[in-house]
């Protein structure tokens, strides 16, 4: 044991003498020094840089970039490529998949790069549009740059346009047709709400509006449109080749004339649905030899089982939206797949829709298959602690069933146990180490247990219900201490998964100290009021709300900027406060109500925080992020629950500082050396990042981030962290430094170093601290699994 013990302090001290970040410096160094025209044949030359240059402003380099037919893979990647000759073994061919081959220019992809280029520039109105292409070898004897130029001129804009459907009005009459007719005449006098039945398009207004510039994909989004309007109206042979444009531009004044026109108006009759039949327990694999053992008809829907029984015919029920005698709509069809493949047991969803089973060649027979997917799943987690300077090992173990009632109900249960080498300093300790044991079980039920809402909810969001159990033991030499919670939290995300809410009705926490050595005894009655309180025995209970909003899925535009809000609401103790005050219940001689012998905590907390990625280019961004917190305790608490308490510095916060070591205020603990006291019920952060893809694994990054943590009341232990309008900003900790980010595909490992630019802990007119002396005390390295925001 001892032998573990000094290996892991001798790695922690290396981590801290940042030997890592120094063989990655050289690493660094290396590559950029390797030839990246290495095997470049002679007479021939690498590609090492493309730009557009747009001369009227009419696009930018970043849009067009994506049709240009040849780019340099980099210098990065091409240096790691060249580090060996050949892929003749399986080391050399590891080290040139992490890089990338050398691009040898080719005359013939820059001349179909200008046709390409120009295509692009008429499609967007620029009819009069020309593109040039300069090469220049003159700086390299194997090197090519490409420079293409862009002049758009003044575009096309639209002078009228109108839905022509005469070619239907001219056939004999039938009432599909004329239902059909009567249905596009609707699609275009309606407003956008009643036209866009399908919820993913919903929020389209057109952009071929008369004055607007002609646009081939604005011709696109309105095809879509229709297609969309008319096949969730019944029409469901109708597609999107069978709407054609007639577009006008011989009128000599740079516009265009455009009509909307059906190629081919044959077939177009409205469908209803005859039979919805759904078949469980399917494999595809053993299409031919599968057997119905049972069938049920539940709410006009026939489900037929083979032995295995997979799903309650309820469960199968609500999720299907489509019933007999009900028009064919093909967004009810969409959202019907969306809700089986969210049970986290299916393995398998496909819906079919067959013609020609009657008389009625307008009947559809709706056939739905579900496979199941694997139900058990066992993970095991191993990982290193530091806490305080205690090393240790933590051993995470979960097991999950993802239909353990035969409805898509999830059971968890997490095992956690972990030792730690603690340096203790008491002598009436039992020993000198520390241990955890936890478990948390858990039951996440696809639906939401709200009578009321469950309805409602089901056919417009995937819903779920959560129950957790947690208790977990903590045995320390100085003290033994126990923790207890219970969780109900309903879950929502809508069809288009870019809104996630969640509302957790019931929260209770409770964490007691059992057992306290003598010697931590003497310690807690030593320190400050505090510090102290923050092993205190505390009982929560409250509710809470969260939402997340984003809409980085919403287009795969390169010049799309994605967004992300959330909110987080939570509130404890008001329940119980007006329970104890409606039974008149007595209070202790400090005035406030107890529970299990100790107040319980009242508090009401927020937290919103916005960030946004700006694309530069098609590999570099600018990301940034304004976060902003408060929690204020009140009624039956006079300080926020330790664990609720705010904390700046560490990975994801300000940089340049470690874990727990800024703020609030300009508060300095050197003193006292107590990084308990690094707590605060404000929080304030903001931070920018440019991101530069160097690889499709690598990417640095450069950061500046500022914020801190601040009291909403003054303590006397916390001296300067008591928020004050006349001295917040004067307050805002800033620091700088460089990140290295790592795509592994499934996670990305990032590791930043950060400096400290201005500290607020230090006193005024000395705290700007960039190049000081001490360099490495100013600053902190910050090791992490994703991205800061």
């Amino acid at each position: 044991m001892r032998k573990i013990k000094d290996v892991i302090w001798a790695l922690d001290i290396l981590i801290k003498r940042r030997v890592l970040l120094f063989s990655i410096s050289l690493c660094f160094v290396f590559l950029y020094s390797c030839n990246t025209t290495k095997y470049v044949p002679d007479g021939e030359y690498l590609l090492d840089k493309v730009s557009i240059n747009v001369l009227d402003k009419t696009s930018t380099e970043m849009l067009l970039m994506p049709y240009v037919q040849q780019t340099p893979n980099g210098s990065t990647s091409v240096g790691i490529y060249n580090l060996v000759n050949n892929d003749s073994n399986f080391f050399k061919k590891a080290i040139r998949k992490l890089g990338a081959p050398a691009i040898i220019y080719k005359n013939s992809l820059t001349e179909l790069s200008v046709e390409e280029l120009t295509a692009q520039m008429r499609n967007i109105g620029y009819l009069n549009a020309e593109v040039t292409a300069k090469v220049d070898t003159t700086y390299d004897k194997k090197k090519a740059s490409v420079t293409y130029t862009v002049i758009g001129r003044e575009p096309y804009r639209v002078r009228n346009f109108k839905n022509n459907i005469s070619i239907l009005e001219a056939r004999p009459d039938n009432t599909p047709r004329r239902s059909f007719m009567n249905t596009l005449r609707k699609f275009r006098n309606t407003s956008k709400q009643d036209t866009l039945s399908n919820q993913q398009h919903r929020g389209y207004i057109s952009t071929i509006n008369e004055g607007s510039i002609f646009d081939m994909n604005a011709l696109e989004i309105e095809i879509n449109r229709v297609t969309n309007a008319l096949r969730n109206r019944g029409y469901y042979n109708f597609t999107a080749d069978k709407v054609h444009f007639l577009v006008d531009t011989a009128l000599m004044s740079n516009q265009v004339d455009i009509t909307m026109v059906l190629s081919d108006s044959t077939n177009i009759e409205s469908y209803t649905i005859k039979r919805v039949n759904v078949y469980t327990g399917f494999d595809p694999a053993e299409r031919d030899t599968y057997v119905i053992a049972d069938s049920v008809n539940k709410k006009g829907i026939n489900i037929y089982y083979n032995k295995s029984k997979y799903l309650r015919p309820n469960v199968i029920a609500n999720r299907v939206l489509m019933r007999p005698d009900d028009l064919y709509r093909d967004r009810l069809g969409n959202n019907t797949f969306n809700l089986f493949q969210s049970l986290s047991g299916m393995g398998r969803v496909d819906i079919q829709y067959e013609e020609n089973n009657y008389a009625d060649s307008t009947l559809l027979d709706c056939n739905i298959f579900l496979t199941p997917g694997n139900n058990h799943s066992v993970q095991l987690g191993v990982e290193g602690t530091n806490k305080a300077g205690d090393l240790g090992v933590a051993l995470d173990v979960t097991y999950g069933n993802a239909n353990i009632f035969n409805g898509g109900e999830i059971f968890n249960v997490n095992f956690r146990t972990s030792y730690e080498f603690v340096r203790s300093k008491n002598n009436d300790a039992v020993n000198n180490n520390f241990y955890e044991i936890g478990v948390t079980p858990s039951f996440t039920f696809p639906r939401v247990h709200l009578p009321l809402v469950n309805k409602w909810l089901s056919n417009r969001f995937t819903s779920t219900t959560t129950y957790s159990l947690g208790y977990n033991i903590q045995r320390r030499p100085e003290f033994t201490r126990n923790f207890f919670n219970f969780n109900w939290k309903f879950g929502w995300t809508n069809q288009s998964r870019n809104l996630t809410q969640s509302l957790t009705l019931l929260d209770v926490n409770y964490v007691n100290m059992p057992w306290v050595s003598d010697f931590f005894k003497d310690y807690l009655s030593g320190i400050d009021p505090l510090t102290r309180y923050s092993y205190d025995d505390v009982f929560t209970a409250g509710l809470g709300y969260s939402l997340v909003y984003t809409n980085a899925q919403k287009t795969r535009n390169v010049s799309h900027k994605p967004y992300t809000i959330r909110f987080n609401a939570e509130t404890s103790g008001n329940a119980l406060s007006g329970l104890f005050s409606a039974f008149n219940a007595n209070k202790s001689e400090n005035g406030k109500y107890n529970i299990m012998g100790n107040p319980f905590a009242q508090y009401v907390k927020g937290n919103i925080e916005f960030s946004q990625n700006i694309p530069l280019s098609l590999s570099s961004k600018i990301a940034y992020r304004v976060g902003l917190g408060v929690a204020y305790p009140y009624g039956n608490s006079s300080i926020m629950p330790f664990e609720k308490r705010y904390f700046a510095g560490g990975p994801n916060s300000v940089r340049g500082w470690s874990t727990r070591y800024l703020g609030p205020g300009s508060f300095n603990s050197s003193e006292s050396g107590n990084i308990a006291l690094h707590v605060g019920d404000i929080n304030f952060i903001t931070t920018v990042e440019y991101r530069q893809k160097l690889t499709s694994w690598f990417e640095p990054a450069i950061f500046i981030d500022a914020g801190n943590i601040w009291t909403i009341k003054e303590y006397e232990s916390q001296p300067n962290g008591y928020f004050q309008w006349d001295r917040f900003y004067k307050e805002i900790a800033v620091a700088t430094g460089i990140g290295l980010r790592f795509d592994l595909s499934f996670l990305v490992v990032r590791l930043d170093a950060g400096t400290r630019v201005y500290d607020p802990a230090r006193t005024e007119g000395d705290r700007f601290v960039l190049f000081r002396k001490k360099f490495l005390k100013n600053s902190a390295l910050h090791f992490a699994i994703g991205y800061p925001f």
